[in-house]
């Protein structure tokens, strides 16, 4: 195709509105080159406002697919080092399990009574909570005490919650201690109010001795950071 046509084509298609960079990829010539072809076309004020909206949108012409690519890119590297660190994880010996239980407790364990208990509303962490309790420091299912904190507005839901911890935990309603409502009102709105299930507050009978040794371990990671 010769300059002259180019030229002629760059003109026509910039006058239906198309962009710069639309223009020179559709008849595959430089940006600059198009760029000096148009420069005295005039645009409607019509054709300049889209034109400013395309250039906004990062789903526009080929920045979709780059966009795309990116996301597609991105979600790979999540995954890739999910599995990853689910691998060098594995399986936990049982040293291990007890040094993760004594961290668990010291971030969320209670500490200012004199009764072991621990709070929390992710499942995996109530579990592994409970395996703690009941594989590393012998605790009996039998001594554990549960109950649901649950925001006041879904007071009307507390049987199913309560189901929801006992089929979670293993432990049955049995062993359920009243429930306790939090009574402020919540601002936000959640998309889906029918999958929240609370805080689970776990405590243990006639565990003072256990309580106090764990206060003991506590220090003792303490004393693994040096000053």
């Amino acid at each position: 195709m010769s300059k002259k046509i180019e030229f002629q084509k760059a003109v026509a298609l910039r006058k239906k509105g198309l962009s710069i960079k639309t223009i020179a990829k559709r008849l595959k010539i430089s940006s600059s080159s198009a760029s000096r072809w148009c420069k005295n076309v005039e645009l409607t004020s019509e054709q300049k406002e889209i034109l400013l909206k395309n250039s906004r949108d990062p789903f526009y012409g080929q920045r979709k697919k780059h966009v795309l690519k990116q996301i597609r890119n991105k979600e790979k590297e999540i995954k890739r080092e999910l599995s990853k660190g689910i691998k060098d994880i594995g399986n936990l010996t049982k040293r291990e399990l007890f040094l993760t239980g004594v961290g668990l407790y010291w971030a969320e364990g209670f500490k200012k009574d004199r009764r072991l208990g621990f709070a929390n509303s992710d499942p995996k962490m109530i579990k592994l909570f409970l395996k703690w309790l009941t594989e590393c420091c012998d605790v009996s299912i039998e001594l554990i005490r549960l109950s649901v904190g649950l925001n006041l507005s879904h007071s009307n839901r507390i049987e199913e919650v309560q189901q929801y911890w006992s089929e979670i935990t293993k432990i049955p309603l049995s062993q359920f201690q009243k429930p306790f409502f939090q009574k402020f009102l919540w601002k936000k709105k959640f998309s889906d109010p029918e999958n929240y299930y609370g805080v689970l507050r776990i405590r243990v009978n006639k565990q003072l001795k256990l309580f106090r040794r764990i206060a003991g371990w506590i220090e003792g990671l303490k004393l693994t950071v040096s000053d």
